[in-house]
């Protein structure tokens, strides 16, 4: 075969199978899904770090109460301990957490505009952990198992090299690579919205719980430490040389008086300040909470339509109105994350 002719074959091989993959602006509008949801799960922690927070401070109303120095003592010792080690995140939220973020980070490697050999070099156990990941989930929780491999499937896909199909293979890759995904994304998805908003066990349900014990502890911790203090005294009027003495025009003698002073011992404004602290805290930790479970549901939305696009070859303008939608979202729960204290 002459060398024109394998030339004109390997362009038209070219030509058909850019005709099937993605463009390069579809590539970087996939890149910049995954660069917003990469750090998406930042945002559901701080609610459930927030929280812990609170805890932890609204604790010292009730140490305020134990008048027993020994006994006080031990009190705040328990608070540092809780402080320390808080309480433990929901493992099946925790780890739909580290599968999303894994999720994305792989996803953002496969949409890059510059393939980097070490890449190449780490695909094999950035696949194992993904995938680890999705075992431990499907341990804990059989009735919402989802499909695992998506791990080796990365790293299948990321080892191609630097040969000259590389662009076709990136966008074929991308798309069996965010087709696969959806299924865990929907997955990840409801988990955190049972999370956020489910049952008793809920974010939900926890900050408006929190917010009572907050005023409750409160109260006790003011019942406790402001009181009037009634004090009773007496005086005599003497004249004289050194003393003021006063008689009775009637009676002559002297006259003595009596009565009680009124003080009132307050606790200060440093536990008014706090007390008004753990409020604000909460109620912006409430709000994020609300605006997690919408950003969950725009993440949810805004995949699964990159996934049926993807399939059906559409220009990627077609899914702005999720993708702006979900941009937003993420865009809000950063404001109101930089109102906590």
């Amino acid at each position: 075969m002459k060398k024109s002719e394998t030339l004109t074959i390997l362009i038209g091989l070219l030509l058909l199978s850019g005709c099937a993959s993605l463009t390069k602006s579809q590539l970087t509008e996939v890149n910049q899904f995954s660069q917003l949801t990469k750090s998406f799960s930042a945002y559901p922690q701080k609610v459930f770090t927030t929280l812990n927070g609170v805890r932890t401070q609204e604790q010292f109303f009730m140490a305020g109460t134990i008048r027993d120095p020994k006994k006080h003592q031990q009190s705040v010792l328990k608070i540092d301990t809780f402080r320390k080690t808080g309480a433990k995140l929901d493992e099946e939220a925790g780890l739909a957490f580290q599968i999303i973020n894994d999720y994305a980070k792989k996803l953002v490697c496969l949409t890059a505009n510059v393939y980097s050999l070490q890449v190449d070099t780490a695909s094999k156990p950035f696949g194992t952990n993904l995938d680890n990941l999705i075992g431990k989930y499907n341990s804990i929780v059989p009735q919402h198992a989802v499909p695992t491999g998506l791990g080796a499937l990365f790293a299948e896909l990321v080892s191609f090299g630097g040969d000259l199909y590389i662009h076709d293979r990136q966008a074929k890759g991308t798309k069996e690579f965010v087709t696969r995904g959806d299924t865990l994304i929907g997955a990840m998805a409801v988990t955190l919205e049972a999370f956020l908003n489910g049952n008793d066990n809920s974010l939900m349900h926890s900050i408006a719980r929190e917010r009572e014990n907050v005023n409750i502890n409160y109260l006790e911790f003011l019942k406790h430490n402001d009181e009037e203090i009634r004090i009773t005294y007496q005086a005599d009027t003497v004249y004289g040389k050194s003393k003021l003495r006063k008689k009775d025009s009637l009676g002559k003698k002297d006259i003595t008086i009596t009565g009680q002073l009124y003080a009132w011992r307050s606790t200060g404004i440093g536990a008014d300040s706090l007390y008004i602290n753990l409020l604000d805290n909460l109620g912006a930790d409430e709000l994020l909470r609300q605006q997690c479970l919408e950003a969950v549901k725009s993440l949810r939305k805004a995949h699964h339509k990159l996934m049926e696009d993807l399939q059906e070859k559409k220009t990627l303008k077609e899914i702005y109105a999720e993708l702006q939608d979900y941009g937003n979202s993420i865009g809000q729960m950063n404001s109101t994350l930089k109102t906590i204290k």
